[in-house]
């Protein structure tokens, strides 16, 4: 199992995020909002630490959120894993809280 997970620059497209994204501690990830709520273009991180990530694509949230796991429960898993975006959308929004 991967300790950190790392979403490339390539992968995002919002004038704010202009470098990778590492998420250390994933604990959980699901399509939709924080409170559980689903949403076709949002998916939501969890860490150990508490944090979330909430973060909005167009219309792949499933598919990201797919790939996000795939890429925690890498086997076998070294310190870095990274998600492989093969949906031809990028990151547009995220949120830390």
């Amino acid at each position: 199992m991967a300790n950190y997970i790392k979403i490339k620059a390539a992968d995002v497209d919002e004038a704010d995020l202009t470098s990778d994204i590492i998420i250390g501690g994933v604990t959980s990830v699901a399509q939709g909002l924080a409170n559980g709520t689903g949403n076709a273009d949002k998916f939501c991180i969890h860490t150990a630490g508490g944090q979330s990530y909430l973060l909005t694509t167009l219309a792949k949230a499933p598919e990201w959120a797919n790939q996000v796991i795939s890429a925690v429960t890498a086997n076998p898993g070294g310190v870095m894993s990274i998600v492989q975006n093969s949906t031809g959308v990028k990151v547009t929004a995220m949120v830390v809280a």
